[in-house]
């Protein structure tokens, strides 16, 4: 048989013998008719049970008569009909009651008050939550049914304590981790009064998973928006990095059950962001921190300009930039700080560029960066250069006759015999001509070119030049 041990505070016991006292003490109150034609009695109060509660009284005077008691007093004039000449009686329901009992002694009139008070006994509400440190919690709601002085726990293994009412969290640790019935219980009077029991299963975990910020999303330059998930029975605190590396308390608290939340950033500063559970049991339990990164974009005539720092990038992590909405670049391998040029966009129109980072299950998406260039800024020369002569003679110098440089999509590139016969035409920046036509090798001498493409200001051009065929 399990062993058992009861201990209940010292406070528990003195809340009871005050209010003992209280009750044999009660006066009558200023509403009862009459009252100043009584003499003032005494009488003896005793209390059984709880809710019900049975409550006998008796006259403390010796050899008093006509004894008649009002059970229930609730003011104004008393009819006679309401006395009882029965000295027990049972109250079904919780609430203050005033007794008015009168007797006759020596042909002068008596009356004794006494105040009464039901407890409910309804169950508390409490509710139990696991410990990073493998214990339980008792949580006690702040709007309890019914106010205990003390609460009697039977934790489920061996142990039953008691613990004042005042207190609204009860840790306990468990030997081991395994399924426990906790039952929960208000006590009045030890030993008398009882309330109804609350009774938890409670399944202590092997682990338990810290919460975790998925999502870094900025939503205009100081305001950024974090996702994030909570699988613990508690609200969280959002905690932001310090110049010194430290994390401080934001003052924003996240419900259990709150799934997004927007904060403001201040930049320059590297801007790092951790979640803390707000349940003092749990709040060893805190996310991985994580980081906004920097992203800027800034344009010319004939390319736009990208930079980014990004503070936190750990093994596995990718870092790429979407160009209007769409995959672009993947910068994993270019370093946390770095830059690149983009030469490929429509003069004119507006283009966006937009950072993204992944780690850990955590993603940031940057503030989208639209550029666009005047067209009276533009520059319509081609960003491409035309070599003048090739020699195909296999040594690996020249051998072929390639366009150099940044080549738009729209492109094509046509070769011409003296005879204006095309030799060569293709519209892959990348095909290059290895002087040969007909699968044949062409004859040594001059060949006229013609380029057609599609500029920065979208305007379509034609680059004309002659090369030179070496043999």
């Amino acid at each position: 048989m399990k062993s058992r041990v009861s201990v209940y505070s010292l406070v528990g016991w003195v809340l009871f013998l005050c209010l003992w006292d209280r009750d044999a003490q009660g006066q009558c109150p200023a509403s009862l008719p009459g009252l100043s034609a009584y003499e003032t009695g005494e009488a003896t109060l005793t209390l059984s049970g709880c809710l019900p509660l049975s409550v006998e009284i008796h006259s403390d005077l010796p050899d008093v008569t006509h004894i008649r008691t009002l059970f229930d007093y609730r003011g104004g004039p008393i009819a006679p009909q309401s006395l009882t000449p029965d000295s027990v009686h049972v109250y079904p329901k919780p609430g203050t009651y005033t007794i008015v009992q009168y007797a006759e002694k020596d042909s002068r009139q008596w009356v004794t008050c006494r105040t009464v008070e039901v407890m409910d006994t309804l169950a508390p509400e409490v509710r139990a939550i696991p410990c990073a440190n493998g214990g339980v919690q008792l949580v006690f709601d702040a709007r309890q049914p019914t106010d205990y002085p003390t609460y009697q726990v039977d934790w489920g293994d061996t142990e039953i304590k008691g613990y004042p009412g005042y207190g609204k969290k009860i840790n306990y640790t468990y030997a081991a981790p395994q399924t426990y019935t906790i039952r929960v219980r208000g006590v009045h009077t030890p030993g008398q009064c009882r309330g109804a029991v609350t009774r938890i299963t409670f399944v202590s975990p092997k682990t338990l998973n810290p919460p975790a910020i998925t999502e870094a999303r900025m939503l205009d330059p100081t305001k950024l928006e974090l996702k994030v998930e909570n699988s613990l029975p508690t609200d969280l605190i959002l905690l932001k990095g310090n110049t010194q590396g430290a994390f401080e308390k934001t003052g924003i608290i996240l419900g259990e059950k709150q799934e997004k939340v927007r904060t403001d950033l201040e930049r320059p500063d590297k801007i790092c962001f951790q979640l803390q559970p707000a349940d003092s049991c749990l709040a060893p339990l805190r996310s991985r921190p994580v980081c906004a990164a920097d992203f800027e974009a800034s344009g010319k005539p004939d390319a736009n300009t990208l930079s980014w720092k990004i503070p936190d990038q750990p093994p596995g992590s990718t870092a790429s930039i979407q160009k209007d909405g769409v995959p672009w670049k993947d910068i994993s391998a270019l370093g946390s700080e770095a830059s690149l040029v983009d030469r490929e966009f429509v003069c004119g129109n507006a283009v966006c560029y937009q950072l993204i980072t992944k780690h850990d299950g955590f993603t940031f998406y940057s503030l989208k960066e639209c550029l666009t260039v005047p067209l009276d800024q533009c520059v319509a020369r081609p960003p491409f250069y035309m070599p003048d002569a090739f020699s195909p003679n296999g040594d690996g110098i020249n051998d072929v006759f390639l366009v150099q440089g940044v080549v738009s999509s729209d492109f094509e590139l046509s070769v011409f015999n003296a005879w204006g016969t095309v030799v060569f035409s293709t519209k892959d920046p990348g095909s290059a001509w290895d002087g040969t036509y007909l699968e044949q090798k062409a004859p040594g001498g001059s060949y006229a070119y013609a380029v057609r493409f599609r500029d920065v200001s979208g305007r379509y051009l034609t680059k004309r030049g002659v090369l030179l065929l070496i043999r």
